[in-house]
């Protein structure tokens, strides 16, 4: 494994353990281990100063609150945040998050190179994700993967995700024509989010809103 050095963010203790067993027995000489976000950033920065940065980061998406202040409070805005320092650190989400918008900004804008579903074979797929990076190849678990294929063959823009957000949110078309008004989004008439959403009810075989949103959730669309 090409990986020398790793840093783990994640709160659940026995899930930790498997991974760093996984990553040393696959050839890793040093793993730190980390339950917040916070020291995560912390370890990293000082690394950097150190001129002995990680080669990987493995990190989950959600951390469950407690009496300590946070300042990065999920995994995406600890990639965020690593990603203004080190472009070419190797990165894996290690999560239960399904929603596709999601994980596909993970892919597209913070440039993450797996994407490890937690699962009973999860640590296989790590294992997997661990020999695709060392190849320059992505990775996304078969269950995700699956479904962002069923996303593609819809024909979705991100104009409307944020329709299917807004309606989600129990805004009216109306509220909805505003809200893209104030955004600068387009197009924002009433009559043009009307006919939007009736081609979006067609392509999801919805009976009506309320159907159309609760088939986007099924998919993981929102």
């Amino acid at each position: 494994m090409m990986f020398r050095k790793v840093l783990i963010a994640e709160d659940l203790g026995w899930n930790t353990r498997n991974i760093e067993e996984e990553v040393k027995r696959l050839g890793a000489q040093e793993v730190v281990v980390t339950e917040y976000c916070d020291d995560a950033y912390i370890k990293f920065l000082r690394a950097l100063n150190d001129e002995d940065p990680f080669d990987l980061l493995i990190s989950d998406l959600s951390f469950k609150e407690d009496h300590r202040t946070q300042k990065l409070k999920s995994g995406d805005e600890l990639i965020s945040a690593v990603r203004k320092y080190q472009k070419n650190l190797n990165i894996i989400v290690f999560s239960m998050e399904e929603r596709l918008q999601r994980i596909r900004f993970l892919f597209e804008e913070l440039k993450i190179n797996a994407y490890v579903f937690k699962s009973r074979q999860s640590i296989n797929h790590l294992s997997a994700a661990l020999d695709a990076i060392t190849n320059n190849k992505p990775y996304i678990s078969h269950q995700v993967a699956k479904a962002l294929e069923k996303r593609h063959s819809l024909d979705i823009e991100d104009y409307d995700f944020i329709l299917l957000k807004k309606l989600s949110s129990g805004l009216s078309n109306k509220e909805v024509s505003d809200y893209f008004k104030e955004h600068d989004i387009s197009p924002n008439g009433i009559s043009s989010i009307e006919k939007r959403i009736n081609r979006l009810r067609i392509q999801f075989k919805a009976n009506n809103a309320v159907h159309l949103i609760s088939n986007a959730k099924d998919l993981g669309l929102i």
